[in-house]
């Protein structure tokens, strides 16, 4: 193929690039996908970042990305959590169990007016949880729009076996690897592009093509 070893472009690649700290796949990833379900609007998602399909969200290569044993946190919505679980086997992987996030303040809803927002555990592989009195809620406070709890980060670090990854990342985490539109991307992922990736990769990436 042709390509500049200089740069790594994701539509160029035919499998994942990832840091010497995530050799062998991470062993816990948590996925936060840019739904475009119940999203647009005045008030959706859509006014804050791009938004991508089922079809896009189930063609990401979340399995490849962990290791043979490992554990995936997927976000989701009241309006996705359906979807979710399909998502999660089509990734490769077994739903476990569901975390609510409540917050302390009364959301939109046609409905029911929505308080919470739900994060889906699955594993596949042999992957059990390091402790057994994890609650399966928590209540958090809401900050700017789509942002996650620290905590969740902590809840995770305690339940799932590390490395650690985090894809649509929108913020570094000390000891996480993370790829995201908003951040600068420690793998790359074929078919997915993102505006900046790392050094390190970058570096990784010349070595493995002959590049300088």
């Amino acid at each position: 193929m042709d390509f500049d070893a200089k740069k790594i472009d994701a539509m160029n690649i035919n499998k994942p690039l990832l840091p010497a700290s995530l050799k062998g796949g991470a062993g816990a990833i948590i996925v936060d996908p840019p739904w475009n379900i119940q999203q647009s609007g005045n008030f959706g998602a859509i006014n804050h970042y791009n938004l991508m399909t089922l079809e896009q969200i189930r063609a990401l290569p979340v399995g490849s990305l962990c290791a043979e044993n490992a554990h995936c946190w997927l976000w989701v919505t009241n309006a996705t959590m359906e979807y979710g679980f399909e998502i999660l086997r089509i990734w490769g992987f077994t739903p476990r169990s569901i975390f609510t996030w409540f917050k302390p303040r009364l959301g939109l809803g046609v409905y029911l007016r929505g308080m919470t927002e739900h994060i889906l555990l699955g594993s596949k592989g042999k992957a059990p949880v390091k402790v057994k009195n994890q609650p399966n809620f928590g209540v958090f406070p809401v900050q700017e729009h789509s942002h996650k709890p620290e905590e969740i980060y902590n809840i995770v670090e305690r339940v799932s076996p590390g490395p650690y990854l985090e894809l649509f990342a929108r913020r570094p985490r000390y000891g996480w690897a993370a790829w995201g539109e908003e951040i600068t991307s420690d793998i790359a992922i074929p078919g997915f592009p993102v505006p900046k990736y790392s050094d390190t990769l970058i570096k990784d990436f010349q070595k493995k093509t002959g590049g300088v």
